[in-house]
C-alpha cells in the first residue's frame, strides 16, 4: 500500500502570513509606544551645544550675540547647556550629526549647501533641522602689510585671524579670508594688517538642532518663530554689534595702538582715579578722550572747542575749570560732565546700558538735542523709546522741516551717533589690548570665542 503525505504548503503559506500580519502589528504598537513615549518625555535638563570658534562667542557681554540667545532659551526651557567649541563649522555640523551635541551654532552653512557624503551621512542629517537665518556677514579679504610673511607658528590674534582664515580662504596664510565681524574682534589686535576689502562671498547664521531629541524640535521652532516675531533681534543686534564700522580700518586701529602705547601712560592713574570718583568705565572714558583729541590737550576744533574732552567754554565755565590746559582737572571735569548727563537719563527711567549711550550722545551734541530726538519719539503712553530708537532719529534734526519741531533745533545729530560707535568700538579695543599687556598675551585680551 502506498502513502502519500498531505499537503500542507497553503496552510502553512496561510500560517506564515497570519504570523507576519502580528508581528508586524506588534512591531507598529511597539513602535508607536516607542515613538509616542519619546514625544511625551520631557526636554532634557543638560543639552549640549557645539559652536565653531569664529561664532560670536566670548565673555565680554557686549560681544555675545549667540550667547544671549543661547541664555533666553536656556532661561525659557529650564535647560543647562553646556558649550563646546570646534574649529570649523564642519565640525559643529558634525557633531549635531553624531549625536554627540544636541543644538549646533552653523556659521556659512546653509541647508542647500549640506551634502550627503555617504547613506550614513544622509541619515544621520535627516535627524537634523536648521533653524532660519538671522545673520549674514560678507566675508573680507586681509592684505599683509608690506613685506610682511606670517610666521610658520603664529600666536595670539594673528593665531586667531589664521585659523579662522581656514574655513573660508584656500591659502589663508597668503590670503586671509574672514566674516566681517570676526575681522572687527580681531583687527585691533593685528598690527600685521594693511588693508581689508570685501569678497563677493557671505557667512550665513543659523541654528541647527536634532529633531529626536525629545521636545527640542519644538521647543527650538517655537523659540525662534518668538524671536522673529518680537523683534528682539534688532535689540540685540544694536547692543551686540552696532558699534561695528561698515569698513574695517586698519591704519584707524594703528592710531589707538599708538595712543595707548605714547600718551596714554602719562594719563593713566588720572584716568582711573576720575573713573572711580564717578563711576565710569576706564576704558570707555580713555576712549572718549582718544576719540575727542587722541590725547592732545591743545587740540582745538573748527567750532571751537578744545583740550584733550573737546568741551566748549561755556561747558568749562558750568563745570568750574580753573585752568582749561590742567590735565587733571579737565579729565576729572570731563568724567563729571558724564556722570551728569547720564544719571539725568538714568532718572528719566533708563536703564544702566541705555543711559550711558544717551549720556555719551550728549557729550558730542549737547543733552537739548538728545532730549529733543527723545520727545519726537516719545509716544502719549508715556514709553521711553530705546537708545536705537533715538540712534535713528538723531540725523534727521540736521534737516530744517524736522528740527523746527524740536526746542533746541538744527544739530549734526548723525555725527553723534558716529562719536558713540566710536567710543564704543574703542571701548572694546582698549580693554582687550589693555588686558592683553598686563598678562603679556595679546590673545589672553581678545578673548574671542571663549565662553565663561
Amino acid at each position: 500500500m502506498s502513502t502519500t503525505l498531505p499537503d500542507n504548503t497553503a496552510k502553512a503559506s496561510r500560517s506564515f502570513r497570519r504570523d507576519s500580519l502580528i508581528l508586524g502589528m506588534l512591531t507598529a504598537a511597539l513602535a508607536g509606544l516607542v515613538v509616542h513615549h519619546t514625544l511625551t518625555l520631557p526636554m532634557p535638563k543638560n543639552l549640549v551645544v557645539a559652536a565653531p570658534r569664529q561664532t560670536r562667542i566670548t565673555s565680554d557681554v557686549s560681544m555675545s550675540f549667540e550667547k544671549a540667545l543661547l541664555e533666553r532659551f536656556a532661561r525659557e526651557h529650564g535647560v543647562n547647556l553646556t558649550l563646546v567649541l570646534t574649529d570649523t563649522p564642519e565640525e559643529t555640523l558634525e557633531m549635531v550629526e553624531e549625536g554627540r551635541a544636541q543644538i549646533g551654532l552653523a556659521l556659512g552653512v546653509a541647508p542647500q549647501k549640506v551634502s550627503a557624503r555617504d547613506a550614513t551621512a544622509s541619515k544621520r542629517q535627516s535627524k537634523i533641522a536648521f533653524g532660519p537665518e538671522y545673520d549674514r556677514q560678507p566675508i573680507y579679504a586681509v592684505d599683509w602689510a608690506e613685506g610682511y610673511a606670517p610666521p610658520e607658528v603664529a600666536s595670539g590674534a594673528l593665531d586667531e585671524l589664521l585659523r579662522v582664515a581656514a574655513s573660508f580662504s584656500l591659502s589663508p596664510r597668503q590670503a586671509p579670508a574672514v566674516p566681517l565681524d570676526a575681522l572687527h574682534l580681531l583687527l585691533p589686535f593685528l598690527s600685521e594688517v594693511r588693508d581689508a576689502a570685501p569678497t563677493r562671498h557671505e557667512a550665513s547664521y543659523r541654528f541647527v538642532w536634532r529633531t529626536d531629541v525629545p521636545r527640542l524640535d519644538e521647543a527650538m521652532r517655537n523659540f525662534w518663530a518668538e524671536v522673529l516675531s518680537d523683534d528682539s533681534l534688532a535689540t540685540l543686534r544694536e547692543r551686540t554689534q552696532g558699534f561695528f564700522p561698515t569698513d574695517p580700518d586698519p591704519f584707524e586701529m594703528e592710531l589707538l595702538r599708538r595712543t595707548l602705547a605714547l600718551n596714554v601712560p602719562e594719563h593713566h592713574k588720572t584716568i582711573e582715579r576720575a573713573a572711580r570718583k564717578w563711576r565710569l568705565d576706564p576704558f570707555l572714558l580713555t576712549a572718549v578722550i582718544h576719540q575727542e583729541s587722541r590725547f592732545d590737550p591743545s587740540a582745538v576744533s573748527a567750532t571751537g572747542v578744545r583740550g584733550l574732552m573737546q568741551m566748549t567754554n561755556a561747558t568749562l565755565t558750568e563745570l568750574n575749570v580753573q585752568n582749561p590746559d590742567d590735565a587733571t582737572e579737565v579729565i576729572f571735569a570731563g568724567a563729571r560732565y558724564l556722570n551728569t548727563l547720564r544719571k539725568q537719563f538714568a532718572d528719566m527711567g533708563y536703564d544702566a546700558e541705555d543711559a550711558m549711550l544717551l549720556a555719551l550722545a550728549a557729550f558730542n551734541v549737547g543733552q537739548g538735542h538728545v532730549q529733543d530726538a527723545i520727545d519726537l519719539l516719545r509716544e502719549d503712553d508715556g514709553v521711553l523709546p530705546s537708545w536705537l530708537s533715538v540712534r535713528q532719529v538723531l540725523p534727521l534734526l540736521a534737516q530744517t522741516a524736522v528740527a523746527q519741531q524740536t526746542r533746541y533745533g538744527l544739530c549734526r545729530g548723525a555725527e553723534a551717533v558716529e562719536f558713540v560707535d566710536k567710543v564704543r568700538y574703542f571701548t572694546f579695543a582698549i580693554r582687550g589690548l589693555v588686558l592683553a599687556s598686563t598678562k603679556g598675551d595679546e590673545f589672553s585680551g581678545l578673548r574671542l570665542a571663549l565662553a565663561d
